[in-house]
């Protein structure tokens, strides 16, 4: 009776691990959540200053991110950055890059909140994004990922090769010293023969009308061509494309002309410097060599040239990982030209950036 009973209870728990089990599965298939932490430590230091400002600029930065979909409909996610800053004072400050919720339903993805949206094609300019965040050409990469998303409602229709997406997006609630406006955009992006175009128009409050057409193609299995044409008062044109080696060394290359008005224009610029003309040229590879010792490396240079008062800024950037949670790495810019050109004007000669990164 004994040995029955025991064999009862043995069935009983292992129907009751099964089921906490399934119970267990079931509610994983429900959430889905993601996280990562990231540290990084970086140093810059300003080498032949020509004016009065101190040679070296610390920056520590954490970084938290999280997100959780429920039922593949339902969706949530944050991202923020901490900085603390030694230069010329200790400042620190908290930066909520993206803050969003979202809601899939049939065809349609509503999101409301801060988010991260690349409209334009470009990888060093764009004219065409209207909503992105803002890209500086002597750092196309962003190394340190500060950049903040814009606070919008964005509702997007999607079927077939067919997408549409419209978005109003507030200034209110953006942080002190960004330059944006209320701004109201519609995009239609459609596949043809291979061709990814967008069709863009909207309006900045207080602004003027502006209308974009973007396009990227992927020719065979190394090229790919891309380009946009903007109108904003006057026409703005990018032009570029991206080829890949057998061996993995890829380079990128662009051609960019934008107006000389206020929305374009450098602070460094004249007003009454006319149309620029710019162009961009990079070559870099990510696991330098299938060696150990060599794998670990990621390498990359980079040329941003103004054509119409010769100056540039020449950057390269090297980076180690050690093990998959830590890496280090190098950033240097050498800036080139007339004290008054665009990029000659840089206070210093150049500027080697050092840092070690954690990510977890």
């Amino acid at each position: 009776m004994r040995r029955i009973f025991l064999a009862g209870l043995i069935l009983a728990a292992g129907a009751g691990i099964v089921a906490a089990q399934d119970d267990a599965a079931i509610e994983e298939s429900r959430y889905n959540t993601r996280y990562s932490v990231a540290v990084i430590d970086d140093a810059t230091f300003y080498g032949n200053a020509s004016t009065p400002i101190p040679k070296t600029l610390n920056q520590v930065l954490l970084e938290p991110t999280f997100s959780v979909k429920y039922l593949s409909r339902w969706t949530f996610s944050t991202s923020v950055v901490g900085t603390e800053t030694a230069y010329k004072d200790n400042v620190a400050q908290v930066r909520v890059k993206e803050t969003y919720a979202g809601l899939s339903a049939a065809d349609f993805d509503l999101m409301a909140g801060r988010k991260m949206v690349r409209w334009g094609a470009g990888y060093a300019f764009t004219s065409a994004g209207v909503l992105d965040p803002p890209r500086v050409p002597t750092d196309p990469g962003d190394r340190l990922n500060l950049n903040e998303g814009r606070d919008m409602v964005k509702v997007d229709w999607v079927r077939g090769s067919h997408a549409i997406s419209a978005a109003w997006s507030t200034a209110e609630l953006a942080r002190e010293g960004m330059i944006v406006r209320d701004t109201t955009a519609f995009r239609y992006n459609v596949l043809v023969h291979g061709f990814d175009m967008s069709l863009m128009a909207g309006n900045d409050r207080g602004g003027d009308s502006f209308g974009a057409v973007t396009f990227t193609r992927v020719v065979g299995q190394a090229w790919e061509v891309h380009g946009e044409t903007t109108w904003r008062e006057r026409e703005a044109l990018l032009i570029g494309a991206k080829y890949t080696t057998p061996n993995g060394i890829t380079f990128i290359g662009e051609f960019y002309t934008p107006p000389n008005i206020a929305y374009y224009r450098s602070i460094s610029m004249s007003p009454l410097a006319g149309r620029q003309h710019y162009g961009f040229l990079n070559a870099g590879k990510t696991r330098l060599r299938e060696l150990p010792g060599w794998k670990e490396w990621d390498v990359s240079g980079s040329v941003v040239t103004n054509f119409d008062d010769r100056s540039y800024v020449a950057i390269v950037d090297a980076s180690r990982w050690f093990g998959t949670h830590f890496s280090t790495y190098v950033h240097l810019e050498v800036p080139g030209g007339k004290r008054r050109s665009e990029y000659g004007a840089a206070p210093y000669a150049t500027a080697t950036s050092l840092g070690i990164r954690f990510h977890l």
